[in-house]
């Protein structure tokens, strides 16, 4: 595991590094100063941020499974994603200061996902898979037609609102950066130390409450903290999917883990994902920048459907 880890954070190394030197300017025709601006101003906090959003969107992924017994569980096939982005673009077209932006697609996010499991409470006190996914998808699907109805409304802001339809780490920064970053150590230490009380909520309600996890309480403030970094993300960037079903998932696949050596792979395999995707749209046609949101949609949607699909073979008789 240790090793696993090491040669993971090296390679995650090597990739930001690389990152920094690959784009559609041609750096050895730059003054100083075009140099310096284009690497420490627009492409190290892009990088930085595309590594924190891998890892809050795949940690986030693996909590959501856990808590919620549901392979499928992560933050746009709950609806929340898409709540999230719709909250930021009522932002923008209410023109509200930039630091209200993160606390609307929080307070948006955690609307859906209480809508969400309210929702199946009632059609299906199992919480079974799909019932959670369906209902999921369909409120989505419902805030996605709002988002077009806002872009209707407010035709001027077509372009930033775009923008967060299709998921763009263009407007990175060093403030963001800072902010989520923060906010997904903080929320990843807390969901590191509370690994043994996931563990047994991973066994069932009952069985974790007879062996000492105060389930009720402890559920939804850990469906919280997981929920809040990549909503504080996704405020900034805009739609970027099923990250946190595909990496943990994938590595489930190959070996069975506990929780934490899980949270960390996840979490690391999630930033080294999303900054090489993230490299690749921007220069596979350059000038021209593929937002990340719809190149993690071409590399992910491949791989989910593989793992449903033996998802399936498994729950045959």
């Amino acid at each position: 595991m240790s090793r696993h880890v090491v040669l993971l954070s090296l390679l995650i190394l090597l990739s930001l590094v690389s990152s920094l030197f690959i784009g559609s300017a041609n750096l050895s025709e730059l003054t100083a100063s075009q140099w310096q601006t284009i690497i420490f101003d627009i492409r190290l906090p892009r990088v930085l941020f595309a590594g924190v959003l891998g890892a809050a969107l795949a940690m986030s992924g693996v909590v959501f499974q856990v808590i919620l017994r549901n392979p499928m569980a992560d933050s746009f096939t709950l609806g929340m994603a898409n709540a999230a982005v719709l909250g930021s673009a009522a932002a923008v077209i209410t023109t509200l200061p930039l630091f209200l932006r993160p606390f609307l697609s929080i307070i948006a996010g955690l609307l859906a996902l209480s809508i969400v499991l309210l929702a199946a409470r009632r059609l299906d006190t199992a919480y079974r898979p799909e019932t959670l996914i369906i209902i999921g998808v369909l409120l989505g699907a419902m805030m996605s037609g709002v988002l077009y109805i806002i872009v209707l409304i407010a035709p001027d802001q077509t372009e930033s609102i775009a923008r967060y339809m299709f998921g763009s780490l263009s407007g990175a920064s060093y403030d963001v950066l800072f902010m989520t970053a923060t906010l997904t150590f903080v929320a990843g230490m807390i969901l590191h130390r509370s690994g043994r009380a996931l563990d047994l909520l991973n066994l069932g309600d009952v069985r974790a409450y007879s062996l000492g996890v105060e389930v009720q309480k402890v559920r939804p403030l850990l469906l919280i903290t997981a929920s809040i970094p990549p909503l504080i993300a996704i405020s900034f960037t805009g739609m970027v999917a099923l990250v946190g079903i595909v990496v943990p998932q994938m590595i489930l696949y190959f070996k069975p883990l506990m929780f934490r050596p899980l949270l960390i792979l996840s979490s690391l395999y999630g930033a080294l994902y999303i900054v090489v995707v993230d490299t690749i749209g921007r220069t596979i046609i350059a000038p021209v920048q593929i937002p990340t949101g719809v190149m993690v949609m071409i590399s992910a949607v491949p791989l989910f459907i593989f793992l449903m699909y033996k998802r399936m073979l498994v729950s045959r008789p």
